[in-house]
């Protein structure tokens, strides 16, 4: 079963939302984009329990575009499945619709008579104010009229019967009725599992009934009961140790199970409840019973929250790897680079939150070798950056780690890049950056809801003119260094010959000579610049330059104070910054 469309009006901070996965999809984004609240709204239609809790008018969107609350009429989410199994399309018959080839619903009333039948479920909660309160249903579109108050709801039965699988933040190894590893043991073999949980309610009677009759017990307990105490007025006769039961909290034996906790012997430790091993163990633990109830139930649809948290990198990618492997499909949000990398560029969905306003991207697919090999960025640069707001893209990789090495040694009343939602990344997708990469990488990232600010070299304008030009229309800004000037260069601006002869020792550390030796002090910024440009190590000679100086070079630090400045999508200057050199400029 697949879910082929989504869409949200007015739930919680969405005020619309129109959604088509491309099969399976992992939902990242930045900071209260929306991530959670698309979750709870398929929780809302396709978990079957989800219209047995009260309804909240939390769930509606609240509009304080006036400057005032205002509560919307309603709520609503709309799920289309597709690819339905056999019993669901049995159930729900009547209300199956004709879907278009892109799987949403045809509602020209010419359909193909052969076209493939879809179901489309719909959420709705709204605040009634005769009785000052919500109300909630879940709806077939198809057969309703809500302007008309008319709803045919979804019988509970056919969302019981839709394969969809819930990954819970819920303890693991839980045989209370609502845990996971109850509902795994049940399916495996339901005769076996009611008779042992039924032999343990009886044991546990027994064994209440052997220790309650212990003469030390039923001593103290006489003496606590008798009558000449003042527990002499709770009864109408005298009341004896005869008279008291020990029993689950609750007398159940669903009390007893929420009590029953588990316990793991791990390494040395012996063994120790399982809340004394940590967040980790019990992530994986919970990670693994949710892949084995995925396997168990053929053509799955799995829907989670926040997979991978609490998890390390490598079992939050197999996990989410062997989710994608096992279902039909996942719709999975993450803050996890690691959950990423499971899942192809196309089935990426990232949500934004630009000056309030909630948007959605996805990637196109690659139409050339030239554009799947910028897509590898996605994987290298782009994820570990998925909840930055903004993408600051430098020609290379040295000049990354140049810039980089800057950021981290600014003093400490500037803000780091990262304080701005700021990632810095290279254009090297592997032929090597230079200019002509960046408008590829910007693209791609643009198409990620990601604003773009480009750090270029001061490329004499008759090599770098159209290059530019590209670069410009790609990105939102352009940061370009003085005229001239690469970055090798504008690590030595502002410093002395003396400093960088003391800075350029470090390179023997390295392997690399001292290009400074024997060099007279006119050529010494040269021999330098010449030396980290075919053999790197700019962030090694920059960190050792800082250090003789003290302060950053000032053409670093203008250029990171103009990428936070413009990283804001509330930024209104120009898009093209020309920084300069101050040792040469009057």
């Amino acid at each position: 079963m697949l879910i082929t469309q989504i869409r949200v009006t007015n739930f919680r901070g969405w005020d619309d939302l129109d959604l088509r996965p491309r099969g399976h999809a992992v939902v990242i984004g930045e900071p209260r984009a929306g991530r959670s609240d698309l979750i709870t709204a398929l929780t809302r239609v396709l978990n079957p329990s989800s219209t047995r809790m009260q309804p909240t008018t939390g769930d509606i969107h609240q509009d304080m575009s006036s400057g005032t609350q205002v509560m919307a009429e309603y709520a609503e989410v709309q799920v289309t499945l597709a690819e339905l199994p056999a019993d669901v399309e049995l159930e729900a018959d009547g209300a199956l619709e004709p879907l278009l080839p892109d799987g949403t619903v045809d509602e020209s009333g010419a359909a193909n008579p052969g076209a493939p039948l879809g179901l489309r479920l719909a959420y709705r909660v709204s605040y009634d104010a005769a009785t000052d309160s919500p109300d909630h249903r879940v709806f077939y579109p198809v057969a309703s009229d809500p302007t008309l108050n008319k709803y045919v709801r979804v019988p509970t039965a056919v969302r019981e019967l839709l394969p969809v699988v819930f990954l819970g933040a819920s303890r693991p190894l839980q045989l209370r009725a609502e845990g996971v590893l109850r509902r795994l043991v049940t399916d495996h073999d339901s005769v076996n599992a009611t008779a042992a949980l039924q032999t343990l309610e009886a044991d546990l009677a027994v064994a209440a009934s052997t220790m309650s009759a212990s003469a030390a017990i039923q001593a103290v307990l006489d003496a606590v009961l008798t009558q000449d105490g003042p527990a002499r007025r709770i009864g109408d006769s005298p009341v004896t140790a005869a008279d008291v039961q020990f029993l689950p909290e609750d007398g159940s034996l669903a009390g007893l199970l929420r009590a029953v906790q588990p316990v793991l012997r791990l390494d040395q430790a012996g063994p120790l409840p399982l809340a004394s091993h940590g967040s980790t163990t019990a992530a994986a633990l919970s990670a693994a019973e949710a892949l084995l109830l995925c396997s168990a139930i053929p053509g799955a649809l799995v829907i989670g929250d926040d997979v991978g948290e609490g998890l390390d990198g490598p079992t939050t990618e197999h996990l989410t790897g062997a989710l994608r492997q096992a279902s039909s499909q996942v719709v999975l949000t993450t803050r996890r680079a690691d959950a990423v990398r499971a899942f192809e560029t196309n089935e990426v969905v990232r949500l934004t939150r630009h000056t309030g306003t909630r948007l959605v991207h996805q990637v196109s697919p690659p139409v050339d070798r030239k554009e799947a090999s910028v897509h590898r960025h996605l994987q290298g640069q782009l994820m570990p950056a998925l909840t930055a707001t903004t993408l600051a893209v430098s020609e290379g990789r040295h000049d990354l780690s140049a810039f980089s090495a800057a950021d981290r040694r600014q003093i400490a009343t500037v803000l780091p890049l990262a304080a701005h939602g700021v990632r810095l990344i290279s254009a090297d997708s592997g032929p090597g950056g230079g200019t002509s990469q960046i408008p590829l990488v910007a693209s791609l990232a643009k198409q990620l809801g990601y604003r773009v600010v480009a750090i270029v070299d001061g490329d004499p304008a008759k090599y770098a003119a159209a290059a530019l030009t590209q670069i410009e229309a790609a990105c939102d800004v352009v940061v370009r260094l003085p005229t001239s000037v690469a970055v090798e260069r504008a690590i030595l601006i502002g410093a002395t010959v003396a400093h960088i002869r003391a800075a350029a020792s470090v390179f023997p550390t390295f392997g690399q000579p001292d290009p400074t030796l024997g060099q007279s002090d006119n050529d010494v910024a040269a021999a330098v610049t010449q030396l980290l440009h075919k053999k790197g190590l700019h962030e090694q000679f920059f960190t050792a330059l800082v250090d003789e100086t003290g302060v950053l070079p000032p053409v670093m630090e203008s250029a990171l104070a103009n990428v936070a400045n413009c990283s804001s999508p509330t930024y209104s200057g120009t898009s093209r910054i020309d920084l300069v050199d101050p040792t040469t400029t009057p």
